[in-house]
C-alpha cells in the first residue's frame, strides 16, 4: 500500500510539474538575453515555466518601499489525487519546486522580494447554487528575498530546478527543507482544506 502511495505521488508530482519539456539550459538562455523588463520577461518565462497553472504576475512595492514580484499559480480543477494525510506536505514540496523555478529564472533581474501564491478551485461545502459551488481560494503564500535565492543558488551551483523530483529522494527532501527554512510564510490555509 505504501508504494502504491508512493508511486501515486511522484506521478501527480510529475504531471504537474508542466510543461516537461522545458530544461534548466533553456532557462539559462532566455534568462541570459532578457535582463532589461522583468514584467514582459516574466510575461514571456512563467507560462513557459508554468504551463496552464500560471495565474497571475504582478510587481509592486513591498512594507518596505521597495520591489516585490507577486506571481500566483494553481491547477484549474478542483479534484486532487492527494491523501489528506499527504495534502500539506506535496502542497509545500510543490511550493518549494515552483518558487525555484522562478526563482532561478528570474534571478538575473532586481527586485527586493518574491511572492509565489497557490490558488485552487474548491468545492464549497454545503453550497447549494451551482454558480458558487466551486470557488478559488488563495490556500499557500510564500515570501523569500532575493538575496536568500542568489545565496541558495551559490550553495547549489548543479542543483537543477526543471528536473522533476522523485518522492523519496533524499537530495529533493533536504532541498525542500531549505527553502522552506528560507522562505517566510505569509498565508497557509491549507488545513482548512478537506480531502476526500
Amino acid at each position: 500500500m505504501n508504494l502504491v502511495l508512493k508511486l501515486i505521488l511522484t506521478l501527480v508530482l510529475v504531471s504537474n510539474c508542466r510543461p516537461s519539456t522545458i530544461t534548466k539550459e533553456e532557462i539559462t538562455s532566455l534568462r541570459d538575453k532578457n535582463q532589461e523588463n522583468i514584467s514582459q520577461f516574466s510575461q514571456m518565462i512563467l507560462p513557459k515555466i508554468l504551463g496552464s497553472e500560471f495565474k497571475r504576475f504582478e510587481i509592486g512595492l513591498d512594507k518596505d518601499n521597495q520591489n516585490e514580484v507577486h506571481i500566483t499559480y494553481g491547477s484549474n480543477s478542483a479534484l486532487t489525487f492527494n491523501d489528506a494525510t499527504e495534502y500539506r506536505k506535496v502542497s509545500l514540496e510543490y511550493q518549494s519546486l515552483v518558487l525555484l523555478r522562478i526563482g532561478y529564472a528570474l534571478g538575473l533581474h532586481h527586485f527586493h522580494r518574491l511572492s509565489l501564491s497557490l490558488s485552487k478551485p474548491f468545492f464549497i461545502q454545503g453550497e447549494k447554487n451551482p454558480e458558487t459551488e466551486i470557488q478559488e481560494a488563495e490556500i499557500l503564500r510564500t515570501t523569500i528575498s532575493q538575496l536568500e535565492l542568489v545565496k541558495f543558488f551559490e550553495d547549489h551551483p548543479n542543483y537543477d530546478p526543471y528536473k522533476a523530483p522523485m518522492i523519496g529522494e533524499k537530495e529533493w527532501e533536504s532541498i525542500t527543507g531549505e527553502v522552506q527554512k528560507l522562505w517566510k510564510v505569509e498565508l497557509d490555509e491549507i488545513n482548512r482544506v478537506k480531502v476526500e
